[in-house]
């Protein structure tokens, strides 16, 4: 068994919510379905199952799921039928396994946990560390199910321009040490550490090899400290900006595929129609769990760099576990070389605090608070998680002509300059 690396500072303790349940797609081996075929003691039929397109692993299944999303196994009480009649180990595997996941590396296995659980992105419940047996259990488990996303040695850093592990590890200290420095308010931290990358990216393309490169920690604190200087987005870029944000919230619900041809078009151009008001900033659009429309010109409004302590902890806790656990750039984040990979990262915390923001006005606040924040961190790691547009030929032109023309730094830099 390989070495397990847990990420620092995530607490996870099933609160029996139902979350999980009511908007995952739950993925089957043809053993589960069978041996849920063959249960008497819960009311199981052929139907409810559905062939899984492009399988991975030993996924062969999916559950089809009720009109709402919901699995066909969710009781009333919010419970998992199979597991109230059959036990734990009934279960299908996706379920018990959620909401772990796992990147294979030459150094070991890092663990990575879904912040669109409640649990996970609150840090309610017992330490990981403490849990450690049951998550080798559940690795061991998943590597003979599934196919774990794997990186090889070296890691594609930039283009053709590739570090070691051991190069990488150290660069990721550096910028987990950027994002805990409290003093400074979220986006600076997340400011140093995007100079960071970016002066790597310099060094390493100036130099022409593949060889380890560094800069001076201290400068680039500097230069994220007072009057931050930089330029602000211009207008396409924001144009590009928003219709990431809009890719976070415009995805068609697992269920989808069950619906009538009707509902199937009026679910498409309704996302559709909600992007385009995104992207042009203009009208009112519904956002995913929030019943009032917002008005999008009045998002700006909101000061999106001031945030409570509260609020401030949960960021970082997200931002230091996706960078522990190696879910933000390979195979686990759609192909994107570690550089790209972290410049979208720092994108997806612009999207963050923007659907906080939008869901504060929803609430009729003009001020940010914990719970709209826990909103934003749900539904943009659902995206990391779930859509595959964000791999897509669409998303690789947009992510390479906002790094082309700097613009997540320049985001950054306008955040920094609210507080």
């Amino acid at each position: 068994m390989p070495d397990l690396f847990l990420p620092p500072g995530v607490r996870y303790t099933c609160l029996r919510c139902g979350l999980c349940c009511r908007s995952l797609e739950v993925t089957l081996t043809e053993a589960e379905r069978e041996r849920l075929l063959a249960t008497g003691g819960t009311p199981v039929a052929a139907r409810l199952f559905a062939r899984l397109r492009g399988a991975r692993g030993k996924q062969a299944w999916r559950l089809r799921p009720r009109p709402d999303g919901s699995c066909p196994f969710l009781g009333d009480d919010g419970l998992c039928q199979v597991h109230a009649t059959l036990g734990y180990a009934a279960k299908p595997f996706a379920g018990r396994v959620f909401p772990f996941q796992f990147v294979v590396t030459p150094v070991g296995v890092f663990v990575g946990c879904r912040f669109d659980c409640p649990a996970v992105v609150r840090g309610s419940g017992e330490e990981l560390e403490k849990q450690r047996g049951e998550v080798r259990r559940l690795y061991g488990e998943y590597a003979r199910t599934y196919e774990p996303p794997t990186e090889d040695e070296p890691v594609r850093f930039f283009g053709h321009y590739k570090l070691s592990w051991r190069d990488l590890l150290r660069l990721e200290d550096q910028l987990t040490a950027f994002v805990l420095m409290s003093e400074l308010n979220v986006p600076r931290r997340l400011l140093a550490c995007l100079r960071l990358v970016r002066q790597f990216v310099g060094l390493a393309v100036g130099r022409r090899q593949e060889s380890r490169v560094g800069t001076d920690p201290e400068v680039l604190l500097d230069s994220v400290r007072g009057d931050v200087k930089g330029k602000r987005p211009g207008v396409l870029e924001r144009l590009l900006v928003r219709l990431v944000v809009a890719a976070f919230v415009g995805a068609t619900p697992h269920s989808y595929r069950e619906l009538p041809l009707a509902s199937r078009l009026r679910v498409r151009f309704g996302n559709l129609w909600r992007r385009l008001k995104m992207a042009l900033g203009v009208g009112r659009v519904r956002l995913p769990g929030i019943e009032r429309p917002v008005r999008l010109r009045e998002v700006g409004s909101v000061d999106m760099a001031a945030l409570d302590a509260a609020s401030a902890a949960m960021l970082q806790r997200y931002l230091v576990a996706k960078v522990a656990s190696q879910q933000f750039f390979g195979r686990a984040c759609f192909g994107r070389s570690f550089a790209q990979g972290f410049e979208f990262l720092a994108l997806a915390y612009a999207a963050i605090v923007w659907l906080a923001a939008a869901h504060a006005l929803a609430s009729g606040r003009r001020q940010t608070e914990t719970a709209d924040v826990e909103y934003g961190i749900r539904q943009v790691d659902h995206g990391y998680n779930y859509l595959r547009e964000l791999g897509g030929l669409a998303a690789r032109t947009r992510a390479m002509l906002l790094w082309h023309w700097g613009t997540t730094e320049k985001v950054l830099t306008g955040l920094c300059r609210q507080r």
